[in-house]
């Protein structure tokens, strides 16, 4: 049966995850606050050599594989989980081959490259690589991540909830951006323990419905993703997300292409902060949110590798 992290389980994994990614900054403005009407605290994520979160509970997943993945580790990414990947079996002198959807942002796909990992683009009759990924790792014999599968995941992601409590952020509200579940699984578990009064939102991408609607069905339904936000862009769940997020996340909120787009460019005007779509689809959430005016919430800036191709599209 699948199971959240324990907070136990979540503190061990600060002992094998590079302090690179550990205590990140906390932050606030005043501008931010008056634009949404909130007393709101951002965990800024995006100060590390890969730009986002993912350092974190990918760090975690190759320690605890690093001794039974002789020929190396496989995964399947969109950029950052992919980075994170890399960087984390360069460290342990591991092989890492990434698996990518056929349009994968080009900069995250280089940025994996640059840290050592095989970066192999499926063909776009294979979409996002899912089904790709685990026939190589049985031909090659590698070890096969599957992004939200393994509790050392989401453990390591629930370091970050763990460092905003620790800091005496214990928020009304905390909102979490929805992909594969394991960023919600570690943080809204961690809340849950820790700071139950604490509401956890969870925010999906309307061009990426299939988490919801896999949860209403009762089963992964798969859907092919189509938004800005690459990194909570799943075409199709891992069931045990659909069994865990209902016990760490309270609701969820859609955000458009738009509204993803014009929270990337309010952090920007308010905080001088890039986030990329999916780092600022939380703060895309508060936006919408007139109900929370008043209280204090929180968001986590997941990742800042922007596409410079959207540039334009995001800025204009």
């Amino acid at each position: 049966m699948a199971q959240l992290p324990t907070p136990e389980r979540i503190l061990a994994q600060r002992e094998v995850i590079d302090p690179i990614f550990l205590n990140s900054p906390l932050m606030r403005h005043p501008a931010l606050d008056e634009a949404l009407g909130t007393a709101c605290t951002l965990k800024v994520e995006t100060l590390n050599p890969i730009r986002s979160f993912q350092g974190r509970g990918t760090e975690a997943v190759v320690a605890a594989m690093a001794n039974n993945a002789p020929n190396g580790v496989i995964t399947t990414s969109t950029g950052n989980f992919g980075q994170g990947i890399a960087w984390a079996a360069r460290r342990r002198g591991i092989a890492a081959t990434i698996v990518c959807p056929f349009n994968a942002n080009p900069m995250k796909v280089a940025a994996m490259r640059r840290l050592g990992a095989d970066v192999i683009l499926a063909d776009e009759s294979e979409g996002d690589g899912k089904r790709l990924a685990p026939r190589l790792a049985a031909e090659r014999g590698l070890g096969f991540i599957e992004d939200g599968k393994h509790l050392e995941i989401a453990a390591g992601n629930g370091t970050i909830a763990q460092e905003m409590t620790d800091a005496g952020v214990t928020p009304d509200v905390v909102v979490i951006q929805i992909g594969d579940g394991s960023l919600a699984e570690g943080v809204g578990g961690w809340f849950k323990e820790k700071s139950p009064a604490t509401r956890v939102i969870g925010v999906v991408a309307a061009g990426a419905p299939a988490m919801l609607k896999s949860m209403e069905a009762g089963h992964p339904v798969e859907i092919e993703a189509v938004t800005i936000a690459d990194g909570m862009a799943i075409d199709l769940p891992i069931p045990a997300a659909l069994e865990l997020l209902p016990a760490c996340v309270d609701e969820f909120v859609v955000v458009d292409d738009q509204q993803i787009a014009a929270a990337v460019r309010l952090l920007m005007e308010t905080c001088g902060l890039l986030a990329e779509p999916s780092g600022a689809a939380g703060v895309a959430a508060l936006m919408l949110r007139s109900d929370l005016a008043g209280l204090d919430v929180a968001a986590i800036i997941t990742g800042s590798n922007l596409d410079p191709s959207l540039y334009s599209r995001v800025f204009s």
